[in-house]
């Protein structure tokens, strides 16, 4: 699919309800190659189809189009499923990133349309989103977040003359674009620095990835935030709506020098100070890594989307 295919669909796709970030628009176009994502578009849906890994592999629950208000769920299932099985010379089809309500769903159209097949699940939390009240990320209320506050406080005493830049559509410029990807490079020198060589391609991947939202930033709406030390940007964040409810975070990076003094806390709380129009922001998973996982939680997450994937097997 081409820019124009994403044109048309930020103004089909019905998000409501969605919490996923792999639901967000932004999310597919800027992941599209790194997931191999294949996107079909059919009369009252989008149907969606990834090959990234063993949990992230083949189709996803489909978004409905705005078109139909009240869409019949039956019929749509009902399409979706023929389609998914049509000229299929495998034994099983894969699915992927399904929530819990979309896997009792589908668990249940099959059941009571197409007996003769059965669907095997399974969940790595690896895959899990992180989603978090956007009054607890701004406000960090309670004992539960004052190691937030005091990080945030450590950041303010040992940085005197520093600033926050928010941005949209609205105020973006060449100065922003700049800095951001100054930034995106900085932050990659220093993990290649620590990493071995055959990570190298996946920070490249990213860094791609970042510039190509900063091109286009009006189609997807994005928004974001640089901070500035000496009027020095050192950290970097990046986001997009999934629905008029869910904000979804997509890259958030801090140099070594100012994350030691609680830069990563300092940027996220500048940022979502500015994102009080949405009730959840989604930080993603955690990829299996722990101390991503422990940052995660650090925050004390309102949910966290648990996403399963399955073989559906014809008996």
């Amino acid at each position: 699919m081409d820019i124009f295919d994403f044109e048309y669909l930020k103004h089909q796709l019905n998000f409501s309800g969605l919490f996923g970030s792999d639901n967000s628009l932004g999310n597919l176009f800027l992941l599209k190659d790194r997931y191999k994502i294949e996107l079909e578009r059919h009369t009252s849906y989008l149907l969606r189809k990834f090959d990234y890994s063993d949990s992230i592999r083949g189709y996803t629950f489909p978004i409905f189009f705005n078109e139909d208000a009240s869409p019949n769920e039956d019929s749509v299932l009902r399409d979706y499923f023929l389609h998914i099985t049509e000229n299929q010379k495998k034994s099983n089809i894969s699915l992927c990133l399904f929530t819990e309500n979309q896997k009792k769903q589908f668990d249940t159209f099959i059941t009571n349309n197409f007996p003769d097949y059965k669907i095997e699940w399974g969940t790595n939390p690896a895959d899990g989103d992180y989603i978090y009240l956007q009054s607890d990320l701004e406000n960090l209320p309670g004992k539960k977040l004052q190691k937030k506050k005091n990080h945030i406080s450590k950041f303010h005493r040992t940085f005197a003359n520093e600033s926050f830049v928010y941005f949209n559509k609205s105020n973006f410029s060449t100065k922003i674009y700049t800095d951001f990807l100054m930034v995106a490079d900085n932050w990659i020198n220093e993990q290649t620095g620590k990493n071995s060589d055959s990570e190298t391609h996946i920070y490249q991947s990213e860094r791609t990835s970042i510039e190509s939202a900063l091109n286009h930033i009006s189609l997807f709406d994005f928004s974001g935030g640089l901070l500035y030390v000496e009027e020095t940007p050192v950290a970097i964040t990046l986001a997009s709506k999934i629905s008029d409810e869910v904000l979804d975070i997509h890259f958030e990076k801090c140099l070594s020098t100012e994350a030691a003094f609680g830069g990563y806390a300092v940027i996220n709380n500048e940022f979502i100070k500015h994102c009080s129009n949405f009730k959840y922001i989604n930080r993603e998973e955690d990829l299996g890594i722990e101390g991503l996982r422990k940052a995660k939680l650090s925050y004390k997450p309102e949910i966290i989307l648990d996403k399963y994937y399955g073989r559906l097997i014809k008996d």
